[in-house]
């Protein structure tokens, strides 16, 4: 397996990702840098069965695939605004969100390298996918956590096989306390926010639905964005199939956020071009976007600004009203997912996209994940 790395600040080139996914030079976040042009070949993906794998000539080589059967996830009628709304049911995937196209990708490419155990930081769905793939690629995996993250997403990675080490205090003292552990253990840091095979794995939502409309890119694409990573995955692989040749353009990229953790919208609003991130966010229910900013935050503001996309912010009140809703239109979601409800009741004022417009909405993990927290925090 050849793959070429570049940082993304600074432009430094290396061989091999460090043991801490970072530039060695600046701190920055690395990117694969592509060894062939992206290849969406007809004649092959008539053959092959119905996974995220089927794009394998647009993504990078890797030597075998650690895989739980990650098959495409539906596109499904949702009537919500003035479009006509499909939502991408990410949940269907196997461990229930969509981090599982990472997760597959970063398996896949660690299990090449002979890596044997790998650490993690995570509040909840990384920590449930990645450990499902580590367990599959005979890895062992430690997962650095906040000990108020939620239970069922904690209780299903130790379900895997994942060794769980509960940090008291935010979630930045689970990712301090990680490394300190990997600079005295030497121990490979299986990053979903750092590492670039993960975000990899993520462009294959949008050759997903791309194919699922008929090799037309939709009009726009709205999604939650707390470190950023479904837009990102969106955003390059859309960006892939326009270099192919099989899409005319780019969708309108939309980030949702939680208004107690918003720096996002507040950046893209603000014409910055860094992301500064929320010195002291507030509780949000919607705890899978609930990061001071993104690693990445730059490059997810180049993303909203390349597409002609937007930034929307959500009150709590909307994520709850939005998952109510959306569990009355048959799709029990987290309520990180939920967030996506409000923008999409705003999105004519902030895009004023034609009527005819197609619009896909991301619903990205499972409402089973936060079921008795939710009950909980609700009114």
């Amino acid at each position: 397996m050849e793959l070429h790395f570049q940082c993304s600040v600074c432009g430094t080139a290396l061989e091999a990702v460090p043991a801490l996914p970072q530039c060695p030079a600046c701190g920055g976040p690395l990117d694969l840098v592509p060894t062939r042009p992206p290849a969406f070949p007809p004649a092959l993906l008539r053959t092959r069965p119905w996974t995220m794998w089927r794009y394998r000539e647009a993504m990078a080589a890797v030597d075998l695939e650690v895989s739980l059967g990650e098959l495409v996830t539906p596109l499904v009628p949702l009537h919500a605004g003035p479009y006509r709304t499909l939502v991408k049911c990410e949940f269907q995937l196997p461990t229930g969100s969509f981090k599982d196209r990472g997760s597959a990708v970063l398996a896949s490419f660690l299990r090449a390298h002979c890596v044997g155990a790998a650490v993690e930081d995570s509040s909840g769905n990384a920590a449930a996918s990645l450990a499902a793939y580590a367990a599959r690629a005979g890895i062992q995996l430690t997962v650095f956590c906040p000990a108020t993250a939620s239970a069922g997403k904690l209780a299903q990675a130790e379900g895997y096989g994942a060794r769980l080490r509960r940090v008291p205090g935010p979630r930045a003292a689970a990712t301090a306390a990680l490394r300190a552990y990997v600079q005295d253990h030497r121990t490979v840091y299986a990053s979903h926010l750092w590492h670039p095979l993960f975000l990899e794995g993520l462009q294959t939502m949008a050759f997903e639905i791309a194919e699922q409309l008929g090799w037309v890119a939709p009009a726009a694409v709205i999604c939650p964005v707390g470190a950023g990573s479904i837009l990102l995955g969106l955003y390059r692989g859309f960006a892939a199939l326009r270099a192919a040749g099989m899409i005319s353009r780019l969708p309108r990229l939309v980030a949702v956020q939680a208004e107690a953790a918003a720096a996002v919208h507040r950046a893209f609003h603000q014409n910055a071009r860094t992301v500064v991130p929320c010195a002291d966010p507030g509780p949000t229910v919607a705890e899978g976007i609930a990061v001071p900013g993104p690693v990445r935050g730059a490059q997810v503001l180049e993303a909203l600004r390349a597409s002609g996309g937007t930034a929307i912010a959500v009150s709590e009140d909307d994520i709850r009203s939005g998952q109510e809703a959306l569990g009355r239109a048959g799709f029990y979601v987290e309520p990180t997912s939920a967030v996506i409800w409000p923008a999409l009741r705003r999105l004519h004022c902030a895009l004023r996209l034609p009527p005819e417009a197609v619009v896909v909405g991301i619903l990205s993990g499972h409402g089973l994940k936060t079921a008795g927290r939710t009950a909980q925090s609700s009114p």
